[in-house]
């Protein structure tokens, strides 16, 4: 009889357990059955035992369960068993972050995982190719950017003819199936690789290839049409984060203006978007942002005309603050099917009042609430920046326990040598203690695009970094000429970080 404990992730259906008691079977144990939560074990005994990654959550499952299992198995389930495309991918993901920290996994022998694990494979051997320039069409106040992470336009909207073979598109989109790398346009996912941590680049590539069902790179080139159209219309919005810029909120152009510096200029603000450029037929996900797009005319236009028109079947997400939301907007949204809402929260109650200047802790918290009981779907994004850099853990910890099991993307502000990223915070003890703690949390474990990776890089940097006095005078210069014009104080909300201004000396 077989003196081992076993799980097994599963697909989420009943299928699963016919499994685990087959392969229980033929080793002559038991099948204990389902773990729906981990506060119903009191003790682990030999034998078979099988979960899901919506049962029990993928932070739940390596800090809790893991440990206390001598193998843990990935069923051979394909990913069209699967209730969604999703669940497969982030089991797959749980399975490498088991595998990296040492424990007794079985997977990469699954026929059924055998196109992702060959899409997780090429992307590390490969390190130009991305999905995003075959399938994303990016509508940068009337530009066509390359990705998320590179803002300067490739061609005009309007020059868009067709989408397969645009000029402007096809030697970037050969250069990546070659392998041929463009430090010009993907320096962003380049710099991250180097530093050993999974760029935007890997993440974002193996989702769409699983959700697209592409086998190798070569399908690539059978995409005729975007499937994954990102929409910015305007600059509107109706709060100042400190990080940002007059791009993206008019609030914080008509300050810079107040406090005599440069904006940029008119000529890509309120550009309206060609919405005979969608194809509603093969669309899969629009992504609005701005801006702020809960308070923009455009967006209130768009869901309006996809309603009239039945067009309403894709994954709508909406990058927002979440500061107010009319009830008007939850009225349009409940036409949706799949409505997905990415919430900005960037410190723990004033912390994030103070970095996101204008939003209210607990209307953010509030409306994310009431998203999840309008039946959406509800993620996090958080910027890691000289702000908040010792206090990240509080923000970590608040999803684990109001959000349990959602997942969040967590980026840095600026480049390296940015006056308002994390790198240069003189805190440095008090930094790492914050990201150590982060190491703790469910959150740090649930798939969110680049979680954990931002915190470990930032542990990396700080392990071996003394600040520049240099940058941190340009920090307070900076912040403090926000305060005077905000009537505002750091003392009265990041009070440490007001404390080390004696160090610019």
């Amino acid at each position: 009889m077989l003196d081992k404990k076993i799980l097994c992730i599963g697909n989420e259906t009943a299928a699963t357990d016919q499994m685990v008691s087959d392969l229980a079977a033929q080793h002559n144990t038991v099948n204990h059955g389902l773990i729906e939560s981990i506060g119903e074990l009191n003790q682990i005994n030999p034998g078979y035992y099988h979960t899901t990654i919506v049962d029990v959550s993928a932070g739940d499952i390596v800090l809790d369960l893991a440990p206390q299992f001598d193998e843990i198995i990935m069923l051979d389930q394909s990913i069209d068993t699967y209730p969604h495309w999703k669940s497969f991918v982030n089991t797959f993901r749980l399975m490498i972050e088991l595998e990296k920290k040492g424990y007794n996994t079985n997977f990469r022998n699954n026929t059924g995982n055998t196109d992702i694990i060959y899409w997780h494979d090429l992307l590390r051997s490969n390190r130009s190719l991305c999905v995003l320039p075959f399938i994303n069409l990016i509508n940068d106040y009337g530009s066509a950017t390359l990705c998320m992470k590179h803002s300067d336009p490739i061609t005009s909207i309007d020059l868009i003819t067709d989408w397969a073979t645009d000029p402007a598109f096809a030697p970037i989109r050969n250069n990546m199936i070659a392998g041929l790398q463009m430090p010009d346009k993907c320096y962003s996912c380049y710099e991250r690789e180097q530093l050993g941590e999974e760029s935007a680049r890997q993440f974002e590539s193996l989702e769409w290839a699983m959700d697209l069902g592409l086998k190798n790179k070569q399908d690539l080139k059978n995409i005729k049409y975007p499937v994954l159209y990102e929409i910015r219309p305007s600059n509107k919005c109706n709060i100042m984060c400190r990080m940002c810029d007059d791009k993206h909120s008019h609030l914080i152009e008509k300050e810079n203006q107040q406090l005599g510096w440069p904006v940029v200029t008119d000529t890509w603000r309120m550009q309206p978007f060609p919405y005979d450029k969608i194809d509603f037929d093969t669309v899969k996900r629009i992504y609005w942002a701005g801006g702020e797009p809960t308070i923009m005319p455009d967006f209130y236009e768009f869901l309006r005309r996809c309603i009239k028109q039945d067009t309403v079947n894709f994954d709508l997400n909406i990058g927002t603050n979440a500061e107010k939301i009319s009830d008007t907007m939850w009225d349009l949204l409940q036409q949706f099917p799949r409505v997905i809402f990415n919430v900005s929260i960037d410190g723990y109650q004033k912390v994030n009042d103070y970095i996101r200047w204008g939003s209210h802790f607990d209307n953010i918290k509030h409306n994310s609430f009431r998203a999840l009981e309008n039946g959406h779907r509800v993620s996090f994004q958080t910027v890691l920046s000289m702000w908040n850099a010792t206090r990240v853990h509080e923000i970590f910890e608040f999803y684990d326990r109001e959000f349990p099991g959602l997942n969040c993307l967590v980026q840095p502000a600026g480049l390296f040598d940015s006056h308002l990223g994390p790198w240069h915070n003189p805190l440095r003890e008090q930094v790492l203690e914050s990201m150590r703690r982060c190491r703790e949390t469910r959150v740090y474990y649930n798939n969110g695009r680049n979680t954990n990776h931002a915190v470990e890089e930032v542990i990396q940097h700080f392990e071996n970094y003394d600040y520049d006095p240099a940058i941190l005078q340009k920090f307070f210069e900076y912040n403090d000429a926000l305060d005077q014009v905000r009537g505002s104080r750091l003392i009265d909300y990041i009070p440490e970080l007001e404390q080390t201004r004696a160090l610019c000396k």
